[in-house]
């Protein structure tokens, strides 16, 4: 969910939880009551929202993962197989936690970079690789 989004809910939510209060009181539901239930089904509702985006943005992760693994099958010698869209596959399962897998990507595309002769893109790798190395606890 993004900022904008966040926004509209809560102006929408200042806006709506007063009518509903007053609805309520009209039908004789005492007003602390209809208070809180109000506001339980807000923060219910918004909690809804911020798990279902962020379960949808882990799920176009995976998808971008599994896309960029596929075109390493297929293009195994090729180091542009290891991005999509400006995205590095190491650096994508850094996204999701997956460091031990990020780390062989890493290791792969150095390797590769290094049997291809295109040692001037490791330096980033390069740190990467160290700062994995470390923060696994691998030598």
């Amino acid at each position: 969910m993004n900022y904008a989004a966040l926004i509209a809910l809560l102006a929408a939510l200042a806006f709506a939880l007063p009518f509903l209060v007053s609805l309520a009181e009209n039908a004789g539901v005492p007003r602390g009551f209809s208070m809180m239930t109000s506001f339980a089904a807000a923060v219910f509702a918004l909690a809804y929202i911020v798990i279902r985006s962020r379960v949808i943005r882990r799920q176009a992760l995976e998808e971008r993962v599994a896309e960029i693994q596929q075109q390493r099958t297929v293009n195994p010698n090729d180091l542009e197989a290891f991005l999509l869209h400006g995205d590095h596959l190491g650096d994508l399962l850094l996204t999701l936690g997956r460091q031990r897998e990020a780390l062989d990507a890493f290791e792969a595309y150095r390797q590769l970079a290094k049997q291809l002769g295109s040692e001037k893109r490791l330096a980033a790798i390069e740190r990467a690789i160290v700062r994995l190395r470390t923060e696994l606890g691998i030598e």
